[in-house]
C-alpha cells in the first residue's frame, strides 16, 4: 500500500531532484576539501536521505527495503563510473557508506519519522488556512 499524500507528486519530483543532484555530484569534477574521512559522512548522509525518503512515499517493508538496495547498488554503480574518469577516484570504504545510508534510511523508515510528509502537509493546509482567514 502507498501513502496517500496530497502533494505526492511534488515529493516524489523532490526525491528524484536528490537522486539526480547525488548521481551528477558524484561523477562532475568537484575541488572540494572533504578530507579527514568526512567525505564518508556526506555519501552516509545522501545515501540514507534518499533511502528514508522514498522510503516515506513507498509502503511496505519489502518494497523499502528494495529502494534502500537499490540505492546501496547505485552507490556502487556510482563509484565503478567515478573510477573510468581521470578526475574521480573509486574507493569501496564509499561503497561502504552509501550502503551503511541507505540501511539507516530504511530504518528510518520503519519509526515514526515515516510520517514527516504527512506531518507537513498537515503544517501546508493549517499555514494556507491561517492566511485565507486573514489571520
Amino acid at each position: 500500500m502507498t501513502p496517500s499524500y496530497r502533494y505526492r507528486r511534488t515529493w516524489l519530483l523532490l526525491g528524484w531532484g536528490m537522486v539526480a543532484a547525488v548521481v551528477v555530484l558524484s561523477l562532475i569534477p568537484l575541488e572540494l576539501d572533504l578530507g579527514g574521512n568526512r567525505d564518508k559522512l556526506a555519501h552516509f548522509a545522501a545515501y540514507g536521505g534518499l533511502s528514508f525518503w522514498f522510503g516515506m512515499l513507498i509502503e511496505g517493508r519489502g518494497r523499502e527495503l528494495r529502494i534502500a538496495v537499490a540505492f546501496a547498488l547505485l552507490g556502487v554503480a556510482l563509484e565503478f563510473l567515478q573510477g573510468l574518469t581521470d578526475y574521480r577516484t573509486f574507493e569501496i570504504a564509499d561503497m561502504i557508506a552509501n550502503a551503511t545510508g541507505a540501511a539507516l534510511g530504511w530504518g528510518l523508515a520503519q519509526t515514526p519519522l515515516r510520517n514527516v510528509l504527512g506531518w507537513m502537509e498537515r503544517l501546508i493546509a493549517a499555514v494556507s488556512r491561517s492566511r485565507g482567514s486573514g489571520a
